[in-house]
């Protein structure tokens, strides 16, 4: 009796590693983002020319912006989440926070690190060609403190209030004529209270769907000129019509259509068709 159960033992060894085995294995993947004006890197310091319907010339004042659902998509359609690393300063559950300036020259914001990847674990293939994500905070962390949230959602100059909640996205330049144009997404028409909760009349979250994307040799682009190519960033606000220089996520903002245009977002908060001039893949 020993030796048949000895036997069976041996036999089963090597059958429970065989099914082990089997299983879909794990790889960490770094998804990575390349701020442009058009085919030149955006940085600080530097001068960029012909912008927008003025063409005019800009320089970088500060750039960031918070990603989630971060999803790498195979030729089959099969959908993989990145489950991000927690490196406890850029990346935390499921949000990132990507920044493109490095606090020189004219970006004086006091914020000299960059983060320009996300990174994160996801079944292994070779045969992964789209990527999805969401500009923003998810709906139920966009409503902490700012002050006292873990990173990275204490990013200085990312929280608006309470109400407001987070910027989900802050791209701020300096035109021929603004020495800030703004453009700063986060959901709008937020009413509430840290007790009872709240509620917004536009999350203003944006979905990127990107194909042809390859996380071991493709970036994401995301070009400025795109973003304000239907946009006159040497328009100056008169105060009553137009009351601030660029966007700050209002639906009667006369610059918010141009902006938001270019996100795949209606003013209203509704999802559209957007142009292939922002986001891309390279």
């Amino acid at each position: 009796m020993n030796a048949v159960l000895k036997s069976a033992r041996w036999w089963l060894l090597p059958s429970l590693l065989l099914m082990q085995g089997c299983g879909e294995s794990e790889k960490t993947y770094t998804v990575r983002f390349s701020p442009q004006v058009r085919e030149q890197a955006l940085t600080c310091g530097t001068s960029y020319t012909d912008i927008g319907t003025s063409r005019s010339v800009i320089e970088l004042l500060d750039f960031k912006l918070y990603v989630h659902g971060v999803t790498l998509v195979r030729a089959n359609g099969e959908r993989h989440a990145l489950a991000l690393e927690q490196d406890g300063t850029w990346q935390r559950e499921g949000v990132a926070l990507l920044d493109f300036e490095d606090g020189t020259g004219t970006c004086d914001t006091g914020s000299p690190q960059v983060r320009m990847e996300v990174v994160g674990t996801a079944p292994e293939h070779d045969d992964y060609t789209g990527l999805e994500f969401k500009v923003g905070v998810p709906a139920e962390m966009n409503h902490l403190d700012g002050a006292t949230a873990p990173a990275p959602l204490n990013a200085p100059g990312m929280w608006w209030s309470w109400q407001g909640g987070y910027k989900f996205l802050r791209l701020d330049v300096r035109s021929r004529t603004n020495e800030s144009f703004f453009f700063h997404l986060g959901a709008s028409g937020c009413k509430g209270s840290v007790a009872e909760g709240f509620t917004c009349a536009a999350e203003n979250q944006v979905t990127v769907a990107l194909t042809g994307f390859d996380p071991e040799r493709n970036q994401v682009v995301l070009d400025a000129a795109g973003l304000y190519s239907e946009l006159d960033v040497d328009r100056v606000a008169n105060g009553t019509t137009d009351s601030t220089a660029g966007c700050m996520s209002s639906a009667a903002d006369p610059e918010c259509p141009g902006f938001f245009e270019q996100l795949g977002l209606a003013v209203d908060g509704s999802s559209i068709a957007p142009p292939s001039t922002f986001f891309r893949v390279r």
